[in-house]
């Protein structure tokens, strides 16, 4: 049927001829022709040392604003005109799809409200005339911009002619709509869906040629069909962003966003009713802070609630919209992704006593009275975005019956077989941490999943002839947990009034030798955490010989400056076999040996034994 503003009735297709062109169905209205539209609802000196002071202030300052502006996860930034096409970018705190990178545009990817292409019934798009929506969308929607973002918006051609010759005329202005054409290459590289798409209806750019009243717009099953130009739908706007402007790249959620003026980092419990989070390639509209409630931005697919026309939320039945959530849409996000969902409670009563009953589950779909809270708080439109899109409450004393989203922002019922787009809705842990990119836009921080690891280094270093060792044990991040306790010592006596904190992934302490041999400390797994609760990996165990005999510095172990006496000159071959005349002595159980021979030196093949010490060029002490 065909939707009527004012005084004009909605037309029912019962009384209507309908006749078949091709494989199109095409319908008379009166003596007009007009294709087949499916069932529509009804329902951002001195002076000198003067001047030194102003410069160290002014460098002070820079740092300390250095220090204190908090740093999200960034990388390296893309110019739009090397975005792909469908990259999702957000813009003025909206969500936006490019269609063309080699010239900026992008378009909404849902509906900002629904009005008249023209309540004259003018078929032009004209940014000139104050009743019609060019007019609208270059003045009042351009102002929601700031002076930075409007100054990337170019002023450009739209072009303004009928499906026959779409170039044929046009308007220089910002702010546009698609063309048909440009709807229909778009749905082909996947900006928009397919098949079932899409229970919403927007406005194209396009003049009619069968009329002079008609404008071509979207509708149910994204399905390309014809109106009144006086008619109201969904408005999505399009605009070209200047090409060289460059977009972040946020790899956690697979989004684009020109960065803005960053806030701080925050818990997600503590964001507003509104804000925006980016997450799993989508906007998300946060509903409820304090239980991390979000619903997706856009309408996504059309659905049937059941096709068995049963009216309540279930996860367990393989028809139920419940299922396919917690299922099949469910099983796109990652692991990484699926760890931050609740597996929460969803309130599945009717619309008067919505908490009678409740299912547990990961995905779920806003109750009325959520719906009708967040609209009020300025998440939905008041006056409806003309999509169509199911609730979780079932009707009262109506068992196929469940509330459903009008396009005129008002709650209806539907019956539960039918098809209408999907909104889904989800909790995010509260504690979740994100960082603000735009004003109430925010990217997730991912989650810390890495271990603090350790390393531990000993002063004085091995060997030595010290009786007391100082431990250095250094985290890779700051840690809690970890005491005296954990530091596990064989050969020493562990001081641990000694054990200091130097700083949150720094500490030390100081032990004791007990006897000549090695020193060994070590610290376990799992001793202690970090921030984000993950335990520390094992640490190497460090080893220290403790000896009274030390090794001057350079020299080899068990050797001093004076045992060079004892060496004699030998001719013998190295390990490549090449005759070299080498100042070498024996190896007596890691000592030099004061009194040996040929044997001692040289192995049957006249090459010089490993293990043997010789002096090299700078008169020190080494092993062979």
């Amino acid at each position: 049927m065909f939707r009527k503003s004012g005084s004009q009735e909605v037309r029912k297709s019962g009384s209507q001829e309908v006749r078949k062109s091709g494989s199109q169905e095409v319908r008379k209205s009166g003596s007009q022709e007009r294709h087949n539209v499916a069932r529509r609802p009804a329902c951002a000196h001195s002076r000198k040392a003067s001047v030194n002071r102003i410069v160290s202030y002014i460098l002070i300052m820079a740092i300390l604003i250095t220090l204190l502006t908090p740093m999200p996860t960034a990388h390296a930034a893309t110019a739009l005109s090397d975005l792909p096409v469908g990259a999702k970018i957000m813009f003025g705190g909206r969500q936006f799809a490019v269609v063309n990178p080699s010239d900026g545009t992008v378009v909404s990817l849902k509906n900002i409200e629904r009005r008249a292409f023209d309540p004259d019934n003018t078929q032009v798009y004209n940014p000139s005339d104050s009743n019609n929506i060019g007019y609208y969308l270059n003045n009042t929607y351009y102002n929601t911009f700031t002076a930075g973002e409007k100054a990337l918006i170019k002023n450009g051609t739209w072009y303004t002619g009928n499906e026959t010759n779409e170039t044929a005329s046009s308007v220089t202005t910002r702010i546009g709509l698609l063309r048909k054409s440009e709807y229909v290459s778009a749905k082909a590289a996947g900006i928009f869906p397919s098949g079932d798409g899409e229970y919403a209806y927007w406005w194209l750019i396009t003049p009619y040629s069968g009329n002079v009243t008609d404008v071509y717009c979207l509708m149910l099953e994204s399905m390309v069909n014809i109106f009144n130009a006086n008619i109201t739908l969904g408005v999505r706007p399009a605009f070209r962003i200047v090409e060289s402007t460059n977009f972040e790249y946020d790899t956690y959620s697979g989004m684009y966003y020109y960065p803005g003026t960053l806030g701080n980092n925050k818990a997600i419990s503590t964001l507003n009713i509104g804000d925006t989070v980016m997450f799993h390639g989508e906007a998300w509209r946060v509903v409820t802070p304090s239980t991390g409630l979000v619903v997706t931005d856009r309408v996504l697919e059309e659905r049937a609630f059941d096709p068995d026309n049963t009216n309540g939320y279930n996860q367990y039945d393989s028809n139920n919209i419940g299922y396919y959530l917690n299922n099949t849409y469910y099983n796109t996000f990652t692991a990484e992704e699926t760890a931050l969902i609740k597996n929460g409670t969803w309130y599945t009563g009717n619309e008067t006593n919505e908490t009678a009953s409740s299912v547990p589950a990961h995905i779920g779909l806003l109750r009325e009275s959520e719906y009708n809270s967040a609209k009020a708080a300025g998440v939905f439109p008041s006056g409806g975005d003309d999509s169509y899109w199911w609730l979780i409450t079932p009707k009262l004393a109506n068992p196929a019956g469940v509330r459903l989203l009008y396009g005129d922002g008002l709650v209806y019922t539907g019956t539960a077989w039918d098809k209408y787009s999907v909104r889904p809705a989800l909790q995010i842990l509260e504690s979740t941490i994100v960082n603000e990119v735009q004003t109430g836009v925010y990217a997730i921080i991912p989650p810390d999943t890495t271990p603090p690891s350790l390393t531990i280094t000993s002063n004085p270093e091995t060997p030595t002839n010290a009786t007391t060792i100082t431990y250095t044990f250094q985290f890779s991040e700051d840690v809690t947990g970890f005491i005296a306790g954990d530091v596990g010592v064989t050969n020493g006596t562990r001081k641990d009034a000694t054990f200091t904190e130097v700083d949150g992934n720094t500490y030390t302490i100081e032990v004791d030798k007990i006897a000549d041999g090695d020193q060994i400390v070590t610290v376990a797994a799992g001793v202690c955490e970090d921030a984000a609760s993950n335990t520390n990996n094992g640490a190497t165990p460090i080893t220290v010989l403790m000896t009274t005999i030390v090794t001057s510095p350079g020299y080899s172990l068990g050797t001093v400056a004076g045992d060079r006496k004892w060496f004699k000159y030998y001719l013998g071959k190295d390990e490549n076999g090449i005759t070299k005349a080498m100042l070498v002595a024996g190896n007596s159980g890691d000592a030099v040996m004061q009194t040996f021979g040929r044997d001692d030196i040289l192995d049957e093949n006249h090459k010089y034994k490993v293990g043997i010490y010789y002096i090299d060029r700078e008169g020190k002490i080494k092993k062979y």
